[in-house]
């Protein structure tokens, strides 16, 4: 199956973009895709286990979604979060990537989920469109903050 795919360039330098994905204390700010997070900015590193909550919808708010930190590589401005592999739903696993490359003038941000499991193919049939619509206003919002900190 193919990933749920969102992208956006962002008028802003790389690290300031990959800080501000990063910087889940300020999430409630201006992320209303994850508007809480459990852990602190801090304690963000890989192998990592935390509660979210994610705004699916204007009306679908999902709460105590267990991830993991999967892999974060501050140096290829990575970070992969995923389904957590210990208290996370049987049948399924999420692999959800955000990525920084430098472009001329900014950031070229790619966010991408993609779902492993026998209940994929329902996941994605459940949650694929509005996953692809929240990703979309999610990278809306992450451009109109990393450019607003960049006037700054």
């Amino acid at each position: 199956m193919r990933p749920v795919y969102s992208e956006i360039f962002i008028a802003a330098p790389p690290r300031r973009v990959f800080d501000l994905v990063l910087d889940v204390d300020r999430y409630p700010e201006w992320n209303r895709f994850t508007p809480w997070v459990s852990v602190a900015t801090a304690e963000v590193e890989a192998g990592r286990e935390l509660d979210l909550q994610c705004q699916m919808t204007p009306w679908l708010l999902l709460r105590n979604e267990r991830e993991v930190v999967l892999e974060l590589d501050r140096e290829a401005l990575a970070f992969c979060m995923g389904t957590s592999r210990t208290r996370g739903r049987p049948g399924i696993r999420s692999f959800r990537w955000q990525r920084c490359f430098a472009a001329p003038g900014g950031t070229w941000f790619l966010n991408t989920e993609r779902f492993e499991g026998p209940l994929a193919p329902l996941v994605y049939l459940l949650y694929g469109a509005k996953l692809g619509r929240a990703f979309e206003g999610y990278c809306r919002a992450l451009k109109r903050e990393a450019e607003r900190q960049s006037r700054d």
